[in-house]
């Protein structure tokens, strides 16, 4: 099987999941079962890019650990969502959660190396506001929030870990790593600009 159909394969594995399951997805119910912690961030278009720019810039680190960032990501991810649950306002959840996607894309694009430490700050800020986001757009008032989180941090690093997969098939140089930066940057544009309009 060829390396597209083994990403197109991947890709369906959520939606499969979720026409199976009949439940509800992306803030529709009540956001407390492990199956929907799972493809919740599949079906939000800026949390989707934004985790997977993340795991093809781990390919760009200049040196350190693979699974650095990643940690450091599903970490803050955690964190946003506990200050959501404790009651704490961050403002401008959506607009920086959208420019997140426009950042990273652009990030891609000169096809260069970064120091892991930068990365690590950016993506631990970055983390906070998509986990804050995650947590508004989720009804977790009644049982199993802690199963939501745990389908949640899954669902995203089986992201992340596509996103490093793709990003060790493609020289982080090439024309496809930058034309890849090119769209999510493109993206997270429209989402900004409906966030801001919405």
């Amino acid at each position: 099987m060829s390396f597209a159909r083994n990403l197109w394969a991947i890709l369906w594995i959520p939606l499969l999941v979720e026409q199976a399951w009949a439940g509800p997805v992306h803030g529709t119910g009540s956001g407390n079962s492990f199956l929907e912690g799972i493809v919740h961030p599949w079906f939000g278009i800026d949390h989707l890019l934004a985790t997977l720019a993340i795991g093809l810039l781990v390919a760009h680190v200049e040196k350190g650990s693979m699974i650095a960032v990643p940690i450091v990501f599903l970490s803050s991810l955690m964190a946003g969502e506990g200050l959501n649950g404790s009651g704490i306002w961050l403002p401008w959840g959506e607009p920086i959660v959208a420019f997140s996607v426009i950042l990273l894309g652009v990030a891609l694009i000169p096809g260069r190396k970064y120091p892991e430490l930068l990365l690590a700050v950016a993506v631990a800020f970055f983390g906070i506001f998509h986990g804050y986001v995650h947590g508004s757009e989720s009804l977790m008032t009644d049982s199993l929030p802690l199963a939501f989180l745990l389908g949640l941090l899954l669902g995203t690093g089986l992201l992340l870990g596509i996103g490093i997969w793709i990003g060790h098939w493609i020289e982080p140089a090439s024309t496809l790593s930058r034309s890849i930066g090119v769209v999510i940057s493109l993206a997270g544009l429209g989402v900004f600009i409906y966030a801001l309009v919405v």
